[in-house]
């Protein structure tokens, strides 16, 4: 069998004409259009949720995580213009709210230590900055001198995730770098090749950064110390490349062996062969160094899953991340990376407990269900899903297709099993029409579906923020499991439903992950970050401690539905892609997100909450976006269960989490966020957990909106829990 191509494109169809066109209301700042591109066709879309979002957004100052480091617009702080780069490491980090207490609520690393910059004697209060060649894992920035210093003068800057260089290409510009910690000490050192000069920067805070300049034979480029904060080259120079780095102890020889190459883009592909997966990274460069390869920094992530050819790549030296711990020097154009994939779990009940005995019903268990799905299928679904969110409209459709799931492949009632489709199809018509409370809309700046909630009340938090590109992966993630669902049972009756609503469901596919950039009309894979291992839920908001994500569950809820959506539609590569996605998801999670105790990445002084509450490209904060509560801390990155969640939440740590956390918290709760605890006690106790549903004293305020006792029941018996 021929390896699946993971990458293929869903369509490459415009959206119905039912999304009336729109322009954003927060259009980007600073981007350029090609010229002859206007239209929406060849306009092409913009990323919303990446790491250099900041640089179009609000005061265009804010932080581009560019990991090890971070880069930002500097637009006169201490007199200085241009571009700040920092890199800080641990034990920088900054604690609290009491900074001695363990496990501590949050660390994040300072911001705005501006160690070094790459500016220019031209640059002030009326320099401009354009971007363009916005794509999953890089922007070029072009830094310009305002009018009065002429034209064709440019700093162009490419920023590309994962690259060990800061560079700048200098364009009829004389080169300045400032620093706000200062320079100790300053000496030009041999280059390590012809026309590469080399400079190293001793720093007050006893951090070392060297810098390398191409220099063409016809070009004269040298430094002299204006004062202990700005080295100003002599001359304007027509095509200089500046690269800037720190110098962590035995480096050096690496970096002088990897001067002179830089990065301009990045590019992902990826293959399936039954449960194997291969995903490749490749970095486009220019110019050339000694070594003939890219300086890049990989996460720990990427380092566990990294084939052996990688090995002979290590350069042996670390530099820290903000919040996903230290990253590793590597001497590669490319990233190659093996996954085994989760091809066996599918749509019914499943746990990673040894030795389960699944899909094994009594009588007793299927009794409970039976009598649970006749109640719940008698409420009112119109009524509980035509709502003002596409996110509790997506969790309420999802909870009726799961109930009529149940119906029929674990009842086998055929009458119920109707009598429930017919009604949720009539519910989830009101969203394939597009008539729900606010209808979606394409926006034509960015390109996407969004909600028109924040057109008609002018909130921009309407719905989470949906219009702004918030928690996308989110809502429309249930929206695609229910589909996939919905159209496994009536494709199994013989029905057209799947064929009849492909495009519409592909349509929310295609915005929060379009894997391919031969589709036009949405950006490539807005949610899920390929380098990182998981989605960004934050959208079109300036943040100063950049993209967040604070549920785990719901992002891999997300690539389930996709998966399961490209089995029921027949699409192979969408089924391969999701099932990478929930593989590469088990892997970040649980080295980042979900802190066992054998968790040696992130900062042993959190481990101890046992989830990072939410994490930010700067920042871990043990909280919610919604409540302080430990229930809703943990309990956001559980739901909703389903058969994924033993995948990715391992029996060991639900039972350590609950053991030190929930276990004495659990029975106090009065909504449903105890009937979310009591589903997750299934991934490690499913019996307990399908007592708890199945007694007589359980309580229907126990559950949340998005959940079932039909599916809790079902779900904890099926995993033996009523064995």
């Amino acid at each position: 069998m021929a390896p699946v191509e993971i990458f293929e494109p869903v369509a490459v169809t415009a959206p119905h004409p039912r999304f009336a066109r729109r322009p954003h209301l927060r259009p980007p700042k600073s981007v350029v259009v090609p010229v002859g591109h206007e239209d929406e066709l060849s306009k092409p879309p913009i990323e919303t949720n990446k790491f250099y979002s900041n640089l179009f957004l609000g005061n265009q100052d804010q932080g581009v995580f560019m990991i090890p480091y971070v880069l930002w617009w500097n637009r006169g702080i201490g007199d200085h213009y241009g571009l700040g780069i920092s890199q800080t490491s641990k034990e920088q980090r900054v604690y609290g709210p009491d900074p001695n207490q363990i496990p501590a609520q949050y660390f994040f690393h300072p911001v705005g230590i501006r160690s070094m910059s790459l500016s220019a004697f031209e640059f002030d209060k009326n320099m401009r900055l354009e971007l363009s060649e916005l794509t999953q894992f890089s922007v070029e920035a072009h830094f310009i001198p305002g009018p009065a210093h002429g034209r064709d003068k440019v700093l162009r800057v490419p920023i590309v995730l994962g690259t060990g260089f800061i560079t700048g290409v200098y364009h009829n510009l004389i080169p300045r770098f400032s620093s706000i910690v200062g320079y100790r000490s300053f000496r030009q050192t041999p280059g390590p090749r012809n026309y590469i000069q080399k400079y190293v920067f001793e720093l007050n805070d006893n951090t070392t950064w060297v810098m390398y300049a191409s220099v063409p034979e016809t070009e004269t480029f040298k430094l002299t110390q204006d004062d202990w904060q700005t080295v100003t080259a002599l001359q304007r120079v027509r095509n200089v490349i500046v690269q800037i780095a720190k110098m962590p102890p035995g480096s050096e020889k690496a970096y002088d062996a990897h001067a002179g190459m830089y990065s301009i883009r990045a590019q992902i592909s990826g293959t399936v062969s039954g449960s194997n997966g291969t995903l490749h990274l490749n970095w486009s460069t220019r110019q050339a160094c000694n070594s003939g390869q890219l300086l890049v920094f990989a996460l720990s992530h990427h380092v566990a899953s990294f084939t052996s050819q990688m090995e002979k790549c290590a350069l042996g030296f670390t530099l820290d991340s903000p919040s996903k711990g230290s990253m590793y020097a590597y001497s590669t154009k490319n990233f190659y990376m093996n996954e085994t994939l989760p091809t066996n779990i599918q749509f019914s009940p499943w746990t990673s407990i040894p030795g389960a005995k699944m899909r094994d019903y009594s009588d007793k268990a299927l009794s409970a269900i039976y009598k649970a799905a006749c109640t719940e299928l008698q409420q009112d679904m119109n009524a509980q899903t035509n709502l003002d969110s596409m996110y509790f409209s997506g969790k309420a459709l999802d909870k009726f297709a799961y109930i009529v799931y149940v119906a029929f492949e674990i009842l086998r009632n055929p009458a119920l099993t109707h009598a429930g489709l017919e009604k949720l199809k009539a519910a989830f018509q009101v969203f394939t029409t597009n008539q729900q409370q606010f209808p979606l809309v394409y926006d034509t700046t960015y390109k996407g579906l969004v909600s028109s909630g924040s057109y008609t009340t002018g909130n921009a938090l309407e719905d989470f923020g949906n219009t702004y590109y918030n928690d996308h992966h989110f809502h429309y993630g249930y929206f695609i499991h229910a589909a996939a669902i919905i159209g496994y049972i009536d494709k199994a009756l013989g029905g057209t439903w799947v064929y009849d609503n492909k495009d519409y469901i592909n349509m929310l596919v295609r915005d929060i992950g379009n894997p391919s950039d031969h589709d036009p009309y949405f950006p490539v894979s807005r949610s899920f970050d390929w380098f990182h291992g998981h989605s960004w839920a934050k959208g079109l908001f300036e943040s100063g401690d950049g993209k967040d994500q604070e549920s785990t569950s719901e992002d891999y809820h997300h690539a389930y539905g996709i998966k399961l959506w490209g089995k029921v539609v027949g699409d192979k590569s969408m089924e391969a892609r999701g099932d990478m996605m929930l593989a590469v998801m088990k892997r970040t999670f649980n080295t980042y997100f979900l802190l066992s105790d054998d968790n040696q990445v992130q900062d042993q002084n959190i481990k101890d909450n046992r989830v990072t509450g939410i994490l930010f490209e700067n920042k871990i904060d043990h909280t919610t976006y919604f409540s302080p509560k430990i229930e809703c801390i943990q309990g956001i990155h559980m739901i909703p269960i389903t058969s994924i969640s033993s995948y990715i939440r391992s029996p060991e740590f639900v039972y350590k989490e609950w053991t030190s956390l929930l276990a004495n918290a659990a029975d106090k709760i009065d909504d449903g966020w105890r009937g979310i605890l009591y589903a997750n006690v299934a991934l490690f106790d499913p019996k307990a957990s399908f007592r708890f549903f199945s007694h007589p004293s359980f309580n229907d305020a126990w559950l949340d909106g998005g959940a079932s006792k039909t599916w809790y029941l079902a779900y904890s018996a099926g995993i033996g829990g009523a064995a």
